[in-house]
């Protein structure tokens, strides 16, 4: 998953969790449901390059009388460097899961989203896979409820993750090499 991409994900898990009551656990029934399949195509700047992208997925959202959500996604996009026609395609499926929880004596709200699944795959046009997270990451994030500030961030995963071990560096080095 690339790194606006994750941070959209992030995004709408933050702005649904605000607009909810504190969490506590997975209710058996959505009280809001959002189904979309879509095509996309656009122009962009990815790494420093100019890019044409072709996007092409599927995207079921489920909010719950809880505050939490799940987001059943997959998404396929072509990325091609229009200068030269080099090709990537970068994909992701899985399972977005989140919470809020609300602590009032402490002041906080804590948001838990947790990613299941291939958050993110790059492979060439013909088919060699250059980078590929998959498992689990579970993302934890504490804010002040007065003033919003962060107060800390955990990140815990299971599977190979090597986009997110680094801080999602290789992206852009994989993507620059593959385009360029």
């Amino acid at each position: 998953m690339s790194r606006s991409i994750l941070r959209r994900v992030l995004l709408v898990a933050v702005v649904t969790a605000l607009v909810m009551l504190p969490a506590s656990a997975l209710a058996a029934q959505p009280v809001e449901r959002f189904h979309d399949n879509f095509t996309d195509t656009f122009s962009d700047v990815l790494c420093g390059i100019p890019v044409d992208v072709v996007a092409v997925g599927v995207d079921n959202f489920f909010l719950y009388a809880d505050d939490s959500f799940k987001d059943i996604a997959s998404v396929r996009a072509t990325v091609t460097n229009p200068a030269n026609g080099k090709s990537v395609i970068i994909s992701n499926a899985g399972q977005v899961t989140g919470t809020a929880l609300v602590d009032e004596a402490a002041g906080t709200v804590t948001f838990v989203t947790t990613f299941k699944g291939l958050p993110e795959r790059i492979q060439t046009a013909q088919g060699p896979v250059l980078l590929r997270d998959a498992g689990v990451a579970v993302f934890t994030e504490v804010f002040d409820l007065a003033t919003g500030d962060l107060i800390s961030s955990d990140i815990s995963f299971k599977g190979p993750h090597p986009d997110l071990e680094s801080d999602f560096v290789l992206f852009c080095e994989v993507i620059t090499g593959a385009l360029s």
